[in-house]
């Protein structure tokens, strides 16, 4: 009886621990998601401050508060997530403390039963009389075991009470501790969706102005687009003359293009802080929803005065002028990074540049005083994603 109420004892303690474990780290990995995300809010509400100084409402600010009000959106479904992982723990602890006060319970009759056994033989004497009245020496030697297993099992008794009391008092600790976690996850959570509406109100306020600027906007898109087509064909241009240039010479860096590929969602970010304004691939005009952008990378709103980093080591491929602003691409073996929209360079073709290390100022935008990175990634001839890049 004593082993098996043992055992279901530890079983209730390794289903808990390795329960709490899991959800540790599940609640561990939202916390940071949380932290990443209220820092890249509190990015595009600065940079938003410096764009509202401007009298007129410019694209680059839509373009901000709608980046702000998803990452609002993704932050209140991480506090969903947090919450979901709380409450299943606390239903847990309560079935884990009601599981661990019925072995308690039985601890204790049991405990109580050996009692009576002990106070029944409780005089010295008898249990002296009890090995002296055995038949032969074997019998003897089996009492006294008997009698020594009988004092470790009172102990053993005690002990796991004792346990199980703890146990249960660390349930009820965290348990009480985890309800005041919610409290303050669900008060979060509510301003957080206030913040909320008031972006999106912001922004439909300020798309309502841009509606009056329809034609210049119409014109403004057509422009973009041919610096776009014209800047895309550059780079195929350059990467072309690369490739033709690697097939000359057998010395390309097979090994750097295979750690720049292994650091797949690790490469750190091409500036410093800042927050991804427009999307890889094709996505709606911000304020012509009939209109589809396509963007061979992302463009990254930071801070006025801020640097393009080089985002792995690598050797400067070529650096170019698009004929208002720079740019600078980095070979890392078969792969190309590429920083766009930069008025200073602080590099030249055929440098050696490591990690982290500064290619250029980024532009800020006379108009609309937003300072933007556009990046991007090239394995060959493809580009790709470059926020499955980075980390």
């Amino acid at each position: 009886m004593t082993k098996k109420v043992a055992y279901h004892i530890c079983l209730i303690l390794m289903f808990f621990s390795i329960n709490l474990i899991c959800n540790a780290q599940s609640v561990n990995d939202l916390e940071q998601k949380v932290n990443k995300l209220q820092n890249e809010i509190k990015t595009s509400q600065n940079l938003l401050k410096k764009t509202s100084k401007n009298k007129e409402t410019t694209i680059r600010e839509v373009e901000l508060l709608q980046a702000q009000i998803k990452k609002r959106d993704d932050l209140i479904k991480t506090y969903d997530k947090q919450l979901a992982i709380l409450n299943k723990e606390t239903k847990g602890y309560k079935n884990d403390i009601n599981n661990l006060q019925n072995e308690l319970e039985k601890n204790r009759k049991e405990y109580a039963d050996l009692l009576v056994i002990h106070y029944r033989n409780r005089n010295n004497l008898n249990n002296l009389l009890f090995i002296f009245s055995s038949k032969d020496f074997n019998q003897a030697v089996r009492r006294m075991r008997y009698l020594q297993q009988f004092n470790d099992l009172l102990k053993h008794k005690m002990a796991e009470i004792d346990d199980t009391k703890t146990e249960i008092k660390q349930r009820i600790d965290k348990n009480e501790e985890d309800k005041k976690r919610i409290e303050n996850l669900n008060n979060t959570q509510k301003k957080e969706r206030d913040e909320l509406n008031k972006d999106k109100k912001t922004l439909n306020d300020k798309l309502a102005k841009l509606k009056k600027e329809e034609k210049n906007i119409k014109n403004d898109i057509a422009k973009k687009e041919k610096e776009t087509k014209d800047l895309q064909a550059k780079i195929k241009k350059i990467i072309e003359e690369e490739l033709a240039k690697r097939k000359a010479d057998a010395t390309i860096d097979t090994k750097l293009a295979a750690n720049f590929e292994s650091n797949k969602g690790k490469l750190p970010w091409p500036v410093a802080s800042g927050v991804v304004t427009k999307k890889y691939g094709k996505t709606a005009h911000p304020t012509q929803s009939k209109v589809v952008v396509m963007n061979n990378g992302i463009d990254i709103s930071t801070e006025q005065g801020s640097n393009a980093l080089c985002v792995f080591d690598g050797q400067v491929s070529t650096v170019f002028n698009t004929g208002t602003t720079n740019v600078v691409m980095v070979r890392h073996g078969t792969y190309f990074t590429l920083y766009a929209n930069l008025d200073k360079v602080y590099v030249k073709s055929g440098d050696k540049v490591k990690t982290g290390q500064k290619l250029g100022l980024i532009h800020t935008g006379a108009s609309d005083n937003v300072t933007t990175l556009h990046f991007e990634v090239w394995n060959d001839k493809n580009n790709t994603n470059p926020e499955t890049w980075l980390k």
